[in-house]
């Protein structure tokens, strides 16, 4: 069935809604509002994959480093410096006088603490992929840390970026559980109120030891469909919303009351195709089968028409802002009498049944048109796509963590804001990692190779073999790099980031 979004101009009036305990001292001049389509499933950021875990996790938690989104270069946070001793270690000094929102001060011992949480294997935690190569953390002093990797480590400071600190008395006093629902970090904010699936609300760390935000309170509002989002957007409800499809821009440019903004972000979609047979058996268990899914797409047409060139066409799941892109390497073209060809030797003469698992659009701006678009396209080689639309992004993802996502299922990966192809290539297509549904030895030995030398030519060399390998195995059904596509009320300021993590920290009133 078709799903489109229409703004009737009932939609248009201030939908109420009911405020939070402890929140009656807000008013709209010190309140921003933020709304996202789903809600998360923990507040323990390194327990989660989803993006909108990680954007609040920077509004509570503090990393040992953060990217500069002018330059994108990676700049001290709690860290104020690192050296690498030798191939293999690392010695980081922190900074001083920061405090934990239940005033302990942030100490090395902390440092160590969270370190050795994510990497424990039996918590299971969904970080401890992307900091498997850190040994081990000495604490040198309370201020000093040192880390030791197995064997050479290029991206131990891109990761730096990549995990909040917790506090080791936390960890030690409140255990796991506790902290899914009650963080406790060095953010600029703190968690007031959870109302889950409704809202949150963070009110203004004033002991925090960097710049302190404008806005006393952040209201978080989960609003699942896309049309009242707009809604409140333009009548006043709401400052910032994300993922708006291109097709509704005008409707928000047009309105006197708010503007979109749109930048390339370091995200990239596709369809994942169960090539490893996660799911059980399935067609495209057969390269052949993946191959025609990837002929029978327009993926250039569907750019230019149904996203309104809001994005970045890619051969393969890697970003073209990652380090390691290789641009020489160029995207299937749709091809019907090819794709038709190869489901009859694939043993599918008559076309093939398909159910196709559908998140909602939480990241991706216009996934619901798009998919349209996809599935017409598919039709018309012979694949018989049934559609499963999933509403809740928790359960979605869930679902692809539980081996449940289907011979077919939309997804995008957004890199844990690292800027190298080993972000996605290690957790996607690497086997038996937890959102890979790809397996592949060869491709494996890539990816050790890639993260075990610090010689960066010889990383970007290893990562055009990688590439050039899922495109000839047709991993996945490739799309492309996103555009975001934010809508911004005319009373804020904010600035469309690269990485995708909204930090509503840094939006300030606009000058009028």
């Amino acid at each position: 069935m078709r799903r489109t979004i229409a703004i009737g101009s009932a939609l248009f009036l201030l939908l109420a809604s009911s405020s939070l305990p402890g929140a009656e001292a807000q008013t709209k001049d010190d309140t921003l509002v933020y709304a996202l389509q789903s809600d998360v499933d923990s507040w323990d950021p390194p327990n989660s994959v989803l993006r909108e875990a990680i954007i609040l996790g920077y509004h509570v938690f503090d990393h040992l480093a953060v990217r500069d989104l002018k330059t994108r270069r990676v700049v001290p946070n709690l860290a104020v410096s690192w050296k690498a001793l030798d191939d293999t270690t690392w010695e980081l000094k922190l900074r001083q006088g920061v405090k934990f929102h239940d005033g302990s001060p942030f100490t090395a011992r902390d440092v160590k603490a969270t370190f050795e949480r994510v990497l424990d294997p039996a918590r299971k935690m969904t970080a401890r992929g992307n900091h498997a190569k850190i040994k081990s953390v000495e604490v040198l002093d309370d201020y000093t840390v040192r880390i030791n990797t197995d064997g050479p480590y290029p991206l131990f400071v891109e990761r730096l970026t990549a995990l909040v600190m917790s506090s080791e008395k936390v960890i030690k006093d409140k255990g796991h559980e506790w902290m899914q629902e009650h963080p406790v970090g060095t953010g600029p904010y703190k968690l007031v109120k959870w109302d889950r699936k409704h809202e949150h609300l963070l009110v203004r760390n004033d002991d925090y030891w960097g710049a302190k935000p404008y806005y006393k309170y952040v209201r978080i509002r989960i609003i699942p469909e896309q049309a009242t989002q707009i809604a409140e957007l333009v009548s006043g409800g709401v400052d910032v919303i994300k993922a708006v499809p291109p097709d509704q821009m005008d409707v928000i440019n047009k309105s006197g009351q708010a503007r979109t903004a749109s930048s390339p972000i370091l995200r990239t979609a596709f369809l994942q195709l169960d090539q490893a047979g996660r799911s059980g058996p399935n067609p495209f268990t057969d390269r052949r089968v993946r191959q025609a899914a990837n002929l029978a797409t327009n993926m250039d047409g569907i750019i230019k028409h149904v996203l309104n060139g809001l994005g970045d066409r890619v051969a393969t799941a890697v970003n073209p802002m990652a380090f390691g892109f290789d641009p020489g390497l160029k995207p299937y073209k749709q091809d019907l009498a090819a794709a038709k060809k190869l489901l009859a030797e694939a043993g599918y003469p008559n076309g093939v049944d398909i159910t196709y698992n559908q998140g909602p659009p939480t990241v991706e701006p216009g996934l619901l048109q798009t998919d349209e678009a996809i599935v017409a396209d598919l039709t018309k080689a012979g694949f018989r796509v049934k559609q499963n639309y999933i509403g809740d992004n928790t359960v979605f993802v869930a679902r692809v963590k539980d081996n449940k996502g289907g011979p077919m299922f939309s997804f995008s990966w957004g890199y844990y804001s690292v800027f190298d192809a080993d972000a996605i290539l290690h957790d996607i297509f690497k086997c038996k990692e937890t959102y890979s549904y790809y397996c592949n030895p060869a491709m494996d030995d890539l990816i050790v190779q890639g993260r075990s030398t610090l010689d960066q030519k010889k990383r970007a060399d290893i990562y055009v073999k990688a590439q050039k390998l899922i495109y000839d195995d047709a991993a996945y059904l490739f799309k492309w790099g996103l555009r975001g596509v934010w809508g911004i009320s005319n009373r804020v300021e904010y600035q469309a980031p690269p990485d995708e993590v909204d930090r509503m920290f840094l939006v300030t009133p606009r000058k009028k």
